[in-house]
């Protein structure tokens, strides 16, 4: 009240109509420069001489955000994997991108602000997108990653762990029972009918030495070359940072629409 008038009855409307959008702007260069590095990668992983088993080819697939805390770092990851995900949520003056629907899974991971992040929940985080939106097993990763499971995590269920991280509420439950799957069929087919369909099933060195000695008998791991040298090879942080390869290799085998996946970390400050 000011003078005897109500001024906000004075100054109020009954247009109902008026309404607030969100407008995302000043962030086109890095909006092209993502787009132009996304389907740079895309072209390059999609050419006939591309061999993912070749570790000393050079990689380009690193984008880096970096500047000081405030600046939107954490703001524009989240723009972009919105708009990576659907394009319904791409800001209109970005523009559409220059590769087909389904060609990019966005993975975020804020590093700076997830605290007790690590490369274990890392490497969960992605296999879980995946068994999100794959919806199958990948049978070399998940037999390698179920070892070092049993390993490192004896008497803790993967679902419990996938639950009370928050993980389970973000991606859901499918990467246990696409793990169980992998070691179910693996074990059938080099027949080792003591493993299969059981839910405390292990990778046992029977199954490892199986492996070795008949992997082309599985057709589902025929070709992975570096799968029984993994699955032999100590199940601690060191092994695990080589399990990716595994994933590369079960990603390029996929169908075309779900090959590629990418993920946009958020810089620390």
């Amino acid at each position: 009240m000011t003078g005897g008038h109500d001024l906000r009855a004075l100054f109020s409307t009954n247009d109902r109509t008026v309404t607030a959008e969100e407008a995302f702007t000043n962030r086109q260069s890095q909006w092209n420069l993502v787009a132009d590095a996304l389907a740079e990668h895309l072209r390059r992983i999609s050419s006939p001489g591309i061999d993912v088993d070749d570790l000393e080819a050079p990689r380009n697939n690193v984008i880096v955000l970096h500047g000081v805390g405030g600046i939107g770092k954490t703001t524009l990851s989240r723009k972009l994997e919105a708009a990576l995900s659907d394009g319904g949520d791409r800001p209109a003056q970005w523009g559409e991108p220059g590769w087909p629907d389904g060609r990019i899974l966005p993975v975020r991971i804020d590093l700076a602000r997830s605290a007790g992040t690590d490369f274990e929940q890392l490497v969960l985080t992605i296999r879980l997108a995946l068994a999100a939106r794959v919806g199958r097993p990948l049978p070399a990763f998940d037999l390698a990653l179920r070892r070092y499971w049993e390993t490192n995590h004896p008497g803790e269920p993967i679902e419990e762990y996938l639950r009370r991280g928050g993980l389970a509420a973000r991606f859901g439950q499918a990467l246990p029972e696409q793990m169980q799957s992998a070691l179910g069929e693996a074990a059938s087919m080099l027949a080792l009918p003591g493993m299969v369909g059981s839910v405390v099933g292990q990778v046992t060195g029977a199954l490892v030495r199986a492996l070795r000695e008949r992997r082309q008998t599985v057709r589902a791991l025929a070709g992975c070359a570096r799968l029984a040298d993994l699955l032999e090879a100590e199940p601690d942080l060191d092994g695990l940072s080589c399990y990716p390869h595994l994933l590369a290799w079960e990603i390029a085998r996929l169908p075309t629409p779900c090959a590629p996946s990418s993920t946009t970390p958020a810089s620390p400050p």
